[in-house]
């Protein structure tokens, strides 16, 4: 598994039980990647984001108003904010259907065992 497939699987994996904006799903990619000794930046989150939105696997959303609206595309990056940011933004992502399908499947290269434990035969990708 290349890098930027365990980034996208980390993201898939933050946004697959509720609609999370940029700081949760990086407080989320950023405890998996620390369990398994890798640093992901922001720029990482913000291109997975952008290629699980592309690819059908996920969809964002405004949360301002009473109901979600799904926004058709990637947001550009300054509509998303940063992930540092004190004031909430109103841009969540949620998997789809096809990203539940696709989170759910079954992942060799997934790095942790049954009990959340770094699995002793793990590698971090080389690229």
């Amino acid at each position: 598994m290349r890098r930027s497939e365990l980034v996208r699987t980390f993201v898939l994996n933050g946004i697959a039980d509720d609609y999370e904006n940029l700081e949760q799903i990086t407080k989320q990619v950023d405890g998996l990647s620390a369990g398994c000794g890798m640093t992901i930046q922001s720029s990482e989150i913000l291109e997975a984001l952008g290629d699980l939105v592309g690819a059908g696997l996920a969809k964002a959303y405004r949360l301002s108003s009473s109901e979600p609206e799904e926004i058709c595309k990637m947001p550009a990056a300054s509509e998303i904010g940063s992930p540092y940011l004190t004031t909430a933004n109103d841009i969540y992502f949620l998997v789809t259907t096809k990203g539940m399908d696709l989170q759910l499947s079954p992942k060799k290269d997934w790095p942790f065992d049954e009990n959340n434990l770094l699995r002793r035969d793990w590698a971090p990708p080389k690229n």
